[in-house]
């Protein structure tokens, strides 16, 4: 029997295989307009500075975090650049990035002596400060703001003129922009709360307890799910560490949610 009797095809299998193919592309050139979307409401002028951030989370998450250090900085560099980003939120951002580096640099490289390693716990805490004053900052200025305000303020150094905005749809940026404010005026304690975990974690290693218990404390007030917080917190006070609930993994709170004691950012 010749091969292709095999694979003769009644026209029912024919029709769905052509309803099936068709399904399949038009999901790919959605797939190709909508990414192209999105990068086009981007700001041209810091977009490669977010590829730079999503190449360093690729990488990170190890006690070799610190290797891909130099993402960071050409980051850093092209948002301390630009005007209306060069105290923005990214640059905490960053900051708390290299903090949390150097944290699982110290805290699980074997080979590091008593000296370096509290040497690194004090770098990372520098770093970690400095991303809680741009936070804070960050908070201050435009934490309460409404998104008329926002765009408001804004417009002052985001300009329609700028060569950077040449052949690009403004009105689409600007937007996105202000979008991406009001989503970080609720992410705003959130990230907070992770950089003073961060540096309540270093005092523990350092083992300067009562101030890592007040920065695990604080951490808390400003972020109630904050489970390493939390977890850090129980075993200070000699009990065991704390793990999210089986249906709190599965399902974590949504983060665009402000929680319990987020708007309480004295200090």
């Amino acid at each position: 029997m010749a091969l292709r009797n095999y694979f003769v095809l009644s026209s029912g299998t024919r029709k769905l295989l052509a309803v099936t193919l068709s399904v399949a592309l038009l999901a790919v050139i959605f797939a190709i307009f909508h990414y192209r979307g999105i990068n086009r409401s981007e700001d041209p002028r810091v977009i490669r500075a977010r590829y730079l951030l999503a190449e360093y989370d690729s990488k990170a998450g190890g006690a070799d975090s610190y290797l891909f250090f130099n993402l960071l900085d050409s980051a850093a560099a092209i948002y301390s650049s630009v005007e209306d980003y060069e105290n923005s939120y990214e640059a905490g951002v960053i900051f708390n990035d290299k903090c949390s580096g150097l944290l699982l640099m110290a805290m699980y490289d074997s080979l590091m002596n008593d000296s370096a390693r509290r040497a690194l716990l004090n770098l990372s805490m520098d770093y970690c400060d400095s991303s809680i004053r741009i936070y804070e900052a960050w908070s201050k200025e435009w934490g309460d703001l409404s998104e008329e305000a926002v765009a408001q303020k804004l417009g002052t150094a985001m300009r329609e003129d700028d060569a950077a905005f040449e052949g690009y749809d403004f009105r689409k940026i600007f937007r996105k922009r202000i979008k991406d404010i009001i989503l970080a005026q609720v992410e705003i304690d959130r990230r907070l709360s992770v950089s003073l975990t961060n540096k309540g974690t270093a005092f523990r290693h350092l083992m300067m307890q009562d101030s890592a218990f007040q920065y695990f404390q604080k951490a808390l007030s400003l972020w109630d799910h904050n489970h390493v917080a939390e977890s850090n917190l129980s075993v200070l006070m000699g009990g065991e560490p704390v793990k999210p609930g089986l249906i709190e993994s599965l399902f974590p709170p949504d983060r665009r949610k402000r929680t319990t004691g987020s708007n309480s950012n004295d200090d």
